[in-house]
């Protein structure tokens, strides 16, 4: 029996179906085949600056440099003088209308201790107590303890500062501890300052830290949360708290916190410690509504005189004559 004969073309036809067929099949196992799951590179951030900036009001006010004034002040004038001038350790500015506030120095009684109330004076006629300072010399001794105290509102409960210092360096405390005949007040209020008095606007913090450290170098005082110096004195200004204090504070009075309240509500730009002078909180005048526009008048026709027959409509062809 002969064997059938296979044609050219049936032969290409099969050849070209099996490799079409071998192709479909490697691209399936080629799709079935695990690929590396997809690792996202790690993107650096760009670096940023932070500016330090503080809101605590105390911090214009360094108590320790406070108690460094004493070996430079030669008595409770010139140590009022001290803290009242450009570059001097006072930098508060608690109702932040861009000046720094003049601090007032009063003496007051309080058996074998020296005592000075520092107050600060604020814009319409406000103060407000931000220290409190004592000296006690124990007998026989060469130095004496001084304690410098913040004012609650402002620094927070039990804020000492103390430290020892020889008398004979120090001139306020030889000055404050010999007997005088009568305590020293401050003279001076809001509207009447002194004539070396002028005022300056605060600095930034970072500036304002410099300062504290030059005059903090050389003194060796402490923070405390109790009073080294036991007495029963009472300072004359201990009440005395202003209510329109702007500078948020470590623990206001009731109406010290009210009134930051409502004045939180006021829009307020950009500041802060020792950011320049103080935003304003004019509120601009609405803008008055346009008025609206009223329609130009309609003519209309006049009617026809009584007794006389309206006119026919005219009309005019193209040439111009009537019809």
């Amino acid at each position: 029996m002969a064997t059938p004969m296979l044609s050219t073309t049936g032969f290409w036809t099969r050849s070209i179906a099996l490799s079409l067929a071998a192709l479909v099949t490697s691209g399936c196992f080629a799709c079935s085949s695990p690929r590396p799951a997809y690792q996202p590179q790690p993107v650096s951030a760009p670096p940023t600056t932070v500016t330090a900036t503080s809101n605590v009001p105390g911090q214009g006010l360094d108590l320790q440099a406070l108690i460094s004034l004493t070996k430079q002040a030669k008595d409770a004038a010139e140590l009022e003088r001290l803290l009242n001038q450009p570059g001097s350790i006072n930098n508060l500015d608690l109702d932040e209308d861009g000046n720094v506030d003049y601090i007032r120095v009063q003496e007051y009684g309080g058996g074998n201790t020296k005592n000075f109330s520092f107050v600060a004076l604020l814009k319409d006629g406000q103060e407000q107590e931000v220290a409190d300072l004592r000296i006690e010399q124990s007998p026989g001794q060469q130095q004496a303890v001084v304690q410098v105290q913040g004012h609650p509102a402002v620094y927070g409960p039990n804020v000492y500062y103390t430290a020892a210092l020889p008398i004979a360096t120090a001139l306020f405390l030889a000055w404050a501890l010999a007997p005088r005949p009568a305590f020293y007040v401050s003279p001076y209020g809001f509207g009447t300052f002194p004539a070396y008095y002028r005022p300056y606007a605060p600095v930034p913090i970072a500036t304002y830290r410099t300062t504290v450290t030059n005059y903090t170098r050389d003194i060796p005082a402490q923070r405390a949360t109790q009073p080294p110096i036991r007495s029963t004195a009472v300072s004359p200004n201990a009440g005395k708290v202003a209510p329109s204090v702007r500078r948020p504070l470590t623990q206001p009075t009731q109406t010290q916190r009210q009134f930051q309240q409502r004045d939180s509500n006021r829009p307020v730009a950009s500041g802060g410690f020792g950011q320049g002078p103080a935003t304003q909180r004019n509120t601009p005048p609405p803008t008055a509504a346009p008025r609206p526009t009223m329609p130009p008048p309609v003519a209309r026709p006049m009617p026809p005189a009584a007794g006389r027959p309206a006119s026919p409509p005219r009309n005019f062809n193209t040439r111009g004559r009537r019809n």
